[in-house]
């Protein structure tokens, strides 16, 4: 099993949010993995804040817990900096009980912008072809015109791109997946949709 460094992980989730703010870019299932489904998964979410921390392993052990899978939350067993030592975390992850870990960092981040080319109109009436007589100048001046410019747009957002790796405690990667988010929103929504994209993956490749 790999080493503990978590270094910017996953939740930058912290920054990220709002509606159908994630989407999966591709998932690998080891092909030699011989353990069966995995029913127990103990659950790293590296964050900046306890609160967030607290959010997402919560969350993700609820999600777990409805396709019966037990889910551990890390924070209850240890602190961020407890879980660089490598045996100590082992050794925690099987006295709960767990035989799987999930790590998820980001491993990307990059400024895309939306182009809107803005437009120009007219409004009102049209010189060039009045609907009155030529002689009647109060009705030429009332279909008189107005061009109106409306001017190019730019909006930027900020997307990260998450690695996400589950780890038998001792045979190593079971299963990998890549995703992206759109920063902005509510945290505790884009978690939710985050997980739940994770936990279909599992489920359709038999992982759990």
């Amino acid at each position: 099993m790999k080493s503990f460094r978590l270094i910017l992980p996953l939740l930058a989730l912290m920054l990220l949010g709002g509606c159908a703010a994630t989407s999966m870019d591709a998932t690998w299932t080891n092909p030699e993995y011989k353990g069966g489904a995995v029913k127990s998964i103990f659950i790293i979410g590296a964050a900046k804040t306890d609160f967030t921390r607290r959010l997402f392993e919560d969350e993700f052990t609820r999600q777990l817990a409805a396709k019966g899978v037990k889910g551990v939350s890390s924070y209850q067993h240890m602190s961020l900096a407890e879980l660089e030592n490598k045996n100590a975390t082992v050794a925690k992850m099987k006295a709960a009980g767990a035989n799987s870990v999930i790590i998820a960092k980001v491993t990307g981040q990059r400024t895309d912008n939306v182009v809107n080319p803005g437009r120009t109109y007219v409004s009102g009436g049209s010189p060039y072809y009045p609907s009155h007589n030529r002689d009647n100048w109060h009705a030429y001046y009332r279909t008189s015109y107005s061009v109106v410019n409306q001017p190019a747009t730019v909006t930027s957002f900020q997307v990260f791109t998450i690695e996400t790796n589950l780890y038998d405690v001792d045979a190593g990667m079971i299963w990998s997946a890549q995703s992206e988010t759109i920063a902005g929103g509510k945290l505790e929504s884009t978690i939710k949709e985050f997980i739940g994209l994770l936990i279909k993956d599992l489920a359709k490749n038999g992982v759990i």
